[in-house]
C-alpha cells in the first residue's frame, strides 16, 4: 500500500522483554518496509499504531483508498510470557482508520462467531463491500475455511462459508480478493505438489475449479499467502522452501499477441478408392482394405476415420470370397498422420451469458516449449486469465475472439484463437 510492504515477522523487537507463544517462539508483529523505485526494499520498522494489541499479529488488509485497515490479532492482551501463557486465545479482526499520517480508533470487529473460534486473515474487496476471512468456526479438528461477510452499515453481516469448489476437508487459508474478481487462496486440500499450495478461482462461479499457480511459485514445499499487483504482472508470496518462512517476489510472464492463428481441428477421415479390373458382380473376388489400425473394409471405395495421429500401413488386396483367401496385393503403402502444431482448445460456437465453459490448453506438436509453460487466456472482453485449465463465464452478449498464448523457450510468443458468439441468456 502506497509503495510500502507490510509483512508479519517474529523477529526480535525488544532486547529486554521476551514474549513467547505456546511453541516457545517469539510473538509475531507487523512490520513495514518502503519499496524503492529501483525495486530494492528499504529498512523494515515495527508498525505499531496507537491502540494496536501488543502481542501476536497476523495478516492485514487495506481499503482501496488506503484509509481503512483490518488486521489480525489475538482477542485478548493477556500475559503470554513463558511463566504465564494463555493457551486458549483465539484470533480476531481489528479495524483502524487513517487520519492524516497516523492510524487511530484501533478496535476489535465484533461478529456472531461461536465462543472460542478464530476470525483471521482478512481481505477487503476493492469496492469495500465484502470481507473475506478465515475461520475455524465450523470445524471440530482445527481445520479452517474461507468465509465472506457483506458490509451492513458500519458493521458486517452474518458470515457465509464459501462453497465446496473452494473449501475442502483440509485447511484453506490466506484469501486475497483481486480487483479482477479472482480469489487467491492457500490450501492443502486441493491437488498440488506440496503440503500447502496457492490457487486462484473465480469465486462467483460455482462451477469453476481452482487453478494451481505455476511453478516456481508452487513447489513441493509449503507455499502460501500472496499479494498480486493490479495488472497481475508481479506479486509476493511466502514459502518455507529454504527452511524458514520467507517472503518471495515473483513476476508472471506476459503475452503479446500480434497475429494469432486460428485453431485447426485435425481431420483423420479419408475416402480410399481404386480403379481396378474386378468390377463384375459374377466374379467371387472383392477388394479388401486393411487400414493398419485393426479395421478393414470391402469395396472399390471405402470411407475410414483413423483414431488419431500415427503411422499406418495401408494394404489393398484382392480376396477370393469363396475360399476367403488373398489372391494378390494391389497396393501397399505407409500413411503418416500428424497433428497440427498449435495450442489446441475446444469451445462451443455459441453460448449464453453466464454459461460456464471449461477451457483446456493442449500443446500439440509444439517444440521449444518451456519446461512448465504458462498459458494466458484473453477472452476478448477485457478479461484475462492464466493457467492450463480455466473455467469462465461471459457476462455480456457479443462476438468475441478467445485467444490462448504461451511463451517459447527462445522468448517468442505463440497465440491461437477461436471465435465465439455469446447470446443473452434471456433470449434462450
Amino acid at each position: 500500500m502506497d509503495s510500502v510492504l507490510y509483512f508479519i515477522s517474529n523477529r526480535r523487537t525488544n532486547l529486554l522483554v521476551t514474549y513467547l507463544n505456546q511453541e516457545d517462539e517469539l510473538l509475531y508483529r507487523i512490520f513495514r518496509a518502503p519499496l524503492k523505485s529501483d525495486s530494492t526494499i528499504g529498512k523494515a520498522t515495527l508498525f505499531a499504531p496507537p491502540g494496536q494489541p501488543k502481542y501476536n499479529a497476523g495478516s492485514l488488509t487495506f481499503s482501496a483508498d488506503g484509509n481503512k485497515m483490518i488486521a489480525t490479532h489475538n482477542k485478548s492482551n493477556r500475559n503470554t510470557t513463558r511463566k504465564n501463557r494463555d493457551r486458549n486465545n483465539p484470533l480476531a479482526l481489528y479495524s483502524a482508520e487513517k487520519k492524516g499520517n497516523g492510524w487511530y480508533d484501533y478496535r476489535r470487529i465484533h461478529t456472531d462467531l461461536p465462543h472460542g473460534s478464530s476470525f483471521a486473515q482478512p481481505s477487503l474487496s476493492p469496492d469495500g463491500n465484502y470481507l473475506f476471512f478465515v475461520s475455524d468456526m465450523e470445524s471440530e479438528d482445527g481445520s479452517t475455511d474461507i468465509f465472506i461477510s457483506e458490509k451492513r452499515g458500519d458493521g458486517w453481516g452474518i458470515p457465509i462459508k464459501l462453497g465446496s469448489h473452494i473449501n475442502t476437508s483440509g485447511k484453506e487459508l490466506f484469501p486475497f480478493i483481486h480487483r479482477s474478481g479472482k480469489l487467491y487462496f492457500t490450501s492443502n486440500g486441493h491437488t498440488g505438489p506440496g503440503g500447502y499450495n496457492i490457487y486462484y478461482i473465480d469465486w462467483q462461479n460455482k462451477n469453476a475449479r481452482p487453478v494451481l499457480m505455476p511453478s516456481p511459485i508452487n513447489t513441493i514445499s509449503n507455499d502460501f499467502s500472496c499479494y498480486i499487483s493490479d495488472d497481475e504482472k508481479w506479486g509476493y508470496f511466502a514459502s518455507d522452501r529454504n527452511g524458514d518462512d520467507d517472503i518471495f517476489r515473483f513476476s508472471i510472464p506476459q503475452m503479446n499477441c500480434k497475429a494469432p492463428k486460428e485453431v485447426v481441428d485435425d481431420n483423420y477421415c479419408f475416402t480410399f478408392f481404386e480403379n481396378g479390373p474386378f468390377k463384375s458382380d459374377t466374379l467371387p473376388y472383392i477388394y479388401r482394405w486393411d487400414f493398419g489400425d485393426g479395421e478393414q473394409a470391402a469395396g472399390l471405395e471405402a470411407d475410414h476415420c483413423f483414431p488419431g495421429p500415427g503411422n499406418y500401413h495401408i494394404n489393398l488386396n484382392v480376396v477370393d470370397t469363396l475360399l476367403n483367401e488373398e489372391l494378390f496385393s494391389v497396393a501397399s503403402y505407409n500413411l503418416k498422420l500428424e497433428q497440427t502444431s498449435q495450442i489446441w482448445f475446444e469451445i462451443p460456437d455459441t453460448i449464453s451469458t453466464h454459461q460456464p465453459i471449461n477451457l483446456n490448453a493442449e500443446p500439440r506438436k509444439m517444440e521449444n516449449l518451456t519446461p512448465e509453460p504458462v498459458f494466458w487466456w484473453d477472452f476478448g472482453d477485457g478479461e484475462t486469465r492464466f493457467g492450463r485449465n480455466i473455467d469462465y463465464q461471459y457476462k455480456a452478449a457479443g462476438e468475441y475472439q478467445l485467444v490462448c498464448s504461451t511463451n517459447l523457450a527462445d522468448g517468442r510468443t505463440v497465440c491461437f484463437f477461436r471465435n465465439i458468439t455469446v447470446i443473452d441468456s434471456q433470449e434462450d
